[in-house]
């Protein structure tokens, strides 16, 4: 099976145009690190963002579960070789869970880079994808980090989480020293640059009219980071999309709203999933 895996995922690296990151060497199974709820309905792959972790769905995947089985995916982005950070790396990485765990075809719901990842998962095995479900997704343009100072401390850290929250509850010391902690280690520093140039550098805007599946496009209408300028983008250039919008929201919505999100991801399933069957 890890063999079959491994021969798929290598032959679709030319679709890509992408050198071979270093878990292709690996043949065996990989593991992944993830936090699964639910008992019925379909399946729905959650990808985090750059500054992102499997904690950002906490609030909303149990909303989820109520009709669905979201499995939230973490990516490696502090441990991973230099080779694995890049955006179509990391969709490499995520083609490998989908396909261990045998999920094709399956709904894959993003955030900023998460939904980058998403849309490159897609576009070189679209088999594999039921939906997409895309949020403040990166691709086209974002007012990203892609440079770091030499010393990230409290201040950098309080300045970025202000773009991306509008309800300042979400903006708290203990996310802050999270983060902090994390940016105090170099080799993660260079590692967060690095996927960022990435992704700002892998522009989507000549490849979006490829897309043909459903599409849910969910976006806070603060978003000062992927702002609805670039959502509106989104939305006109991916053929068969939807786009739903929330006041009083910036870069997170599944953080900031919630049950608004669940609710919206409940509706396009129903309408679109070819596992709608399922949703009971």
């Amino acid at each position: 099976m890890a063999k079959s895996i491994f021969k798929f995922v290598k032959d679709s690296l030319p679709k890509l145009g992408a050198s071979d990151p270093m878990l292709l060497k690996q043949e065996e199974e990989l593991q992944f690190k993830t936090v699964e709820m639910g008992t019925k309905g379909p399946e729905i792959v959650l990808l985090h963002g750059l500054f992102g972790a499997l904690s950002n769905w906490d609030t909303v995947q149990p909303l989820m579960a109520q009709y669905a089985k979201p499995m939230a995916l973490s990516f490696p982005l502090l441990t991973a070789h230099r080779s694995e950070l890049k955006i179509k790396a990391l969709a490499h990485y995520t083609e490998r869970f989908v396909l261990q765990r045998g999920l094709a075809p399956v709904t894959m719901c993003g955030n900023s880079l998460g939904g980058h990842v998403a849309l490159r998962l897609y576009l070189a095995a679209p088999h594999l994808v039921d939906c997409l479900i895309l949020s403040a997704t990166s691709g086209l343009y974002e007012h990203s980090v892609d440079s770091l100072p030499v010393r990230p401390g409290r201040d950098f850290v309080l300045e970025h989480m202000a773009k991306v929250f509008v309800n300042e509850k979400f903006i708290t010391e203990e996310a802050i020293s999270e983060i902090v902690k994390i940016l105090a280690n170099k080799h993660h520093v260079l590692s967060l640059i690095h996927a960022a140039r990435s992704a700002k550098k892998d522009n989507l805007k000549d490849l979006l009219g490829e897309v043909k599946v459903p599409t849910l496009l969910l976006w806070g209408e603060d978003d000062q980071v992927t702002t609805m300028e670039v959502a509106e983008m989104f939305h006109k250039l991916i053929p068969n999309s939807t786009l739903v919008t929330v006041k009083k929201c910036g870069h997170a919505p599944m953080i900031e709203h919630p049950e608004w999100f669940s609710g919206e991801v409940e509706k396009f399933l129903r309408q679109h999933s070819r596992h709608a069957v399922t949703l009971k």
